[in-house]
């Protein structure tokens, strides 16, 4: 398959409706367009561009023709258009059925079927936009959330581009100089200082940690958060998930480790989206670490040993019978899940603890948690839900006592009653609130510009060759520290998909007077 070639797709998706759109988009656009048109009004006309023309799309079988719809169409002339090249598109009826019997009838005239994406990417190749704005357009689509839709719609509009560009053009002022070092080392007064050097590499890098942050704090309107439900067997983590998603949609029964694999279901706290995912309950945590042979399949082998050795000689449940291979499987998964967490809802069972506990003083409530606590990675963020608070209330001050020992809030709630507030309960929309908070740390309208995942991997990339930078740009000579930089504005150019390294020695001549 060539750029070259025409192609047609529906543009509009595959679900019916009161409208439906094929685009075209090629250098045989138009007369494509020109042999199923037939306008209402046929007295010397003419395709006027990006003019809306009402008439039929019409259909020859054996030189005969039929009449199929009444249409709009309208044509767009290369390079005014989504693609750069000629644009040819019909607005039909949106029935499914009907818009593939005319696609199919088009591409029958000599052109192809598009390829997932291709329309967005011929915009990219023939410089209609870079390819930042071509993963806005994808992002548009696929928006969780409003912010998320807004945050895309800037990108869109190239502000990330040219932000990119900014930086780069930063990287490459510090780049001529140090070239001038290499190449005319006798032109000192050209030459860049050490100290003015850090500080104009410290200063790139504030800029690039700021975008890192600002895709941090956008993560979860772009892409969902992740929420992950965490605990004992029966703690109650079944019945929070269909609490917070309004439906029975995972199965809560009295017998332990009904939970085998996790249950994922796209939902929302207080507006915010999310991904809310159920695990497989955690018990017999040192036999299956010890025992199952998989553990470091789900995460790096560090986070293995660290967690073996938070549950070392204990069990959590306090059960040392074998589990069923599936529910290891399961629970290994959830070890894995609490790393990639955003947040982890920690869920416990507030009636077994004060069962198993002698005093029911604050400080023996936190030590019995803190086998559950032990497994979260140190940096997570979390919830700790003290459930069956109906059966096992909780004073205010012990609540407050434990969210400083935890580290975290301490919500009291009681999941098969979620409206009684006798005990000092919560309710979901509290949960939902504090979560919320905690994932949303700073204002959400602080910044238009905020990258996606892979963008932001690669400004972390080029952020980590100017610390590098930074440490032998004292030690080693010009000509070796100028890789860094070349390689910093290398990861930044594959953000916006542009790339020219000879445009530096270009420069130099331009701005700098060296034939002096």
């Amino acid at each position: 398959m060539s750029n070259k070639d025409t192609i047609a797709a529906i543009a509009t998706g595959n679900s019916s409706g009161g409208l439906g759109v094929i685009r075209i988009s090629g250098a045989k656009a138009k007369e494509i367009l020109e042999q199923v048109f037939r306008p209402k009004k046929t007295d010397n006309f003419t395709f006027r561009p990006r003019y809306m023309h009402f008439g039929s799309f019409c259909m020859k079988n054996n030189q005969e023709e039929s009449i199929l719809d009444e249409i709009l169409a309208v044509y767009f002339p290369a390079p005014h258009s989504y693609t750069g090249e000629d644009v040819a598109e019909i607005h039909a009826h949106g029935s499914t059925i009907l818009l593939h019997t005319l696609l199919e009838y088009i591409i029958s005239l000599g052109i192809r079927h598009a390829e997932a994406g291709e329309f967005t990417k011929r915009a990219f190749l023939n410089g209609r936009i870079d390819l930042s704005q071509a993963e806005a357009v994808a992002e548009i689509i696929s928006a969780p959330s409003i912010e998320g839709l807004r945050l895309a719609s800037a990108k869109l509009h190239g502000k990330l581009g040219q932000r990119i560009t900014e930086l780069r053009t930063q990287i490459e002022y510090i780049r001529r100089r140090l070239c001038l070092a290499i190449d005319f080392p006798e032109e000192e007064g050209e030459c860049l200082p050490h100290h003015e050097f850090h500080q104009l590499v410290t200063t790139l890098q504030k800029d690039i940690k700021a975008l890192i942050n600002a895709y941090d704090r956008a993560k979860p309107w772009q892409e969902g958060a992740l929420v992950v439900l965490v605990g004992q067997v029966n703690a109650g983590k079944s019945s929070l998930m269909n609490a917070l998603l309004g439906r029975e949609r995972a199965i809560v029964t009295e017998e332990a480790g009904t939970t085998r694999d996790y249950l994922e279901e796209a939902s929302s706290l207080a507006g915010l989206p999310i991904r809310l995912t159920d695990t497989a309950g955690l018990r017999e945590m040192a036999w299956i670490m010890k025992n199952y042979q998989n553990t470091t399949q789900y995460f790096n082998e560090e986070r293995s040993v660290e967690i073996i050795n938070s549950i070392k000689n204990k069990t959590l449940a306090g059960k040392n019978s074998p589990i069923n291979p599936i529910e290891a499987e399961g629970i290994c998964r959830s070890l894995a899940l609490m790393d990639k967490a955003d947040i982890v809802f920690l869920v416990f069972d507030g009636k077994t603890i004060l069962e198993n506990i002698q005093h029911e003083t604050t400080e023996e409530i936190y030590q019995y948690m803190l086998g559950e606590l032990s497994l979260l990675p140190k940096h997570s963020k979390k919830i700790c839900i003290w459930n069956k608070a109906d059966l096992a209330p909780l004073k205010e001050e012990q609540i407050n006592q434990l969210e400083k020992l935890t580290n975290c809030p301490v919500l009291c709630l009681s999941l098969k009653h979620k409206e009684n507030t006798t005990f000092f309960q919560h309710t979901i929309d509290d949960l939902a609130k504090k979560a919320r908070a905690l994932l949303i740390t700073t204002d959400e309208n602080k910044s238009e510009i905020a990258p996606n995942r892979r963008q932001a991997q690669l400004l972390q990339n080029a952020y980590d060759e100017l610390s590098m930078l930074q440490n032998e740009i004292d030690i080693l000579p010009p000509d070796i520290t100028a890789i860094r930089l070349e390689s910093s504005a290398s990861y930044l150019s594959a953000i916006t998909g542009l790339c020219n390294v000879d445009e530096t020695f270009n420069a130099i001549f331009e701005e700098f007077c060296i034939g002096k």
